[in-house]
């Protein structure tokens, strides 16, 4: 045996994830459970240089929820905080194949040929557009014909 504990085993591991970048996504699990913080929400629309409520249609709640949850502390619901995961995951891997994320927001937000004139951030309302757009990324970051 190795002379380290299965506790010293866990701990090792645990530091080796805390430093190594989620593959999932900018966010835990716990935090979408929770709820992520309407922050979150602005933020990614900022970044991703579209209105708030454009990113509210692809989250599935209205402008005037939003605007009911307007105070700081205020969250999102466990489902529209996983949408917005989602859409943060799909951004990640756009600037990992585009390589940088100016360009990969640009890719989002515009018509795709291969998507059959949708736009990519439209479709990643749900599970099975999500999936379409992340086939598409694969294709073009492996050469692939579209």
């Amino acid at each position: 045996m190795s002379g380290k504990s299965y506790r010293d085993k866990q701990s090792a591991t645990a530091n080796v994830r805390e430093s190594t970048p989620d593959r999932y996504g900018s966010f835990s699990v716990e935090q979408v459970r929770r709820g992520l913080p309407l922050k979150a929400l602005d933020d990614l629309a900022s970044t991703l240089q579209v209105d708030r409520g454009v990113l509210a249609d692809v989250l599935g709640i209205s402008l005037r929820t939003l605007q009911r949850k307007a105070g700081d502390n205020e969250r999102l619901g466990p489902a529209a905080s996983d949408r917005l995961a989602r859409v943060r995951r799909i951004l990640d891997l756009a600037t990992h194949v585009l390589g940088e994320e100016d360009k990969a927001a640009r890719w989002l937000t515009s018509k795709s040929r291969a998507l059959e004139g949708d736009v990519p951030l439209q479709m990643l309302d749900t599970d099975l557009g999500a999936q379409r757009v992340q086939h598409e990324l694969r294709q073009i970051e492996f050469g692939m014909p579209i």
